[in-house]
């Protein structure tokens, strides 16, 4: 499971940055195009801007999820015993699995809804907004993973992961 894992948070790392490169690459002719050649404006490069920095966000808090590299109050977990600091942090992944789950269910609602009426940006390409919405349920759904396998390391005994400690 591990493998897999590693190689979603490969793939997604790939995703993300292809995503952004990308955007910069809109943004950049947006500005040339509104600066410079008038009448090349296109009024699409902002909506899929906006969809695809969704995307490669939302993507990038999973890969932080797998490294444990969210934000977090350090330094009252360091004034606990070891045995407080474990059961804190499987609190915290319990708790942060419901939330999970949680999105992963409303943004899959979401996703039916948007799928049932029809619903389409304003632009000339008319992008089923589904699309963009379909983000937070993929995210969080990956994000479970990443809080589902940290959470059994730390039940088989696996250290605590150290602050600021990003490697896999």
């Amino acid at each position: 499971m591990r493998r897999f894992l590693d190689l979603i948070d490969t793939v997604i790392g790939w995703i993300a940055a292809t995503i952004l490169l990308i955007t910069f690459g809109l943004l950049a002719f947006s500005v040339f195009a509104r600066y410079v050649a008038v009448g090349m404006q296109i009024d699409w490069i902002l909506e899929v801007v906006v969809f695809m920095i969704a995307w490669a966000v939302l993507l990038g808090v999973a890969r932080i999820e797998k490294r444990a590299g969210h934000i977090r109050v350090d330094f009252v977990l360091h004034m606990m015993g070891m045995r407080w600091q474990r059961l804190a942090e499987m609190l915290a992944l319990s708790f942060g699995l419901a939330v999970g789950i949680f999105y992963v269910w409303s943004g899959v609602l979401v996703v039916q809804d948007a799928v049932a009426w029809g619903e389409r940006t304003d632009s000339t390409l008319r992008i089923p907004l589904w699309v963009y919405y379909t983000a937070l349920s993929t995210s969080f759904t990956v994000h479970t993973l990443f809080m589902s396998q940290r959470l059994w390391d730390l039940l088989r005994g696996a250290p605590l992961p150290v602050a600021g400690d990003l490697a896999d």
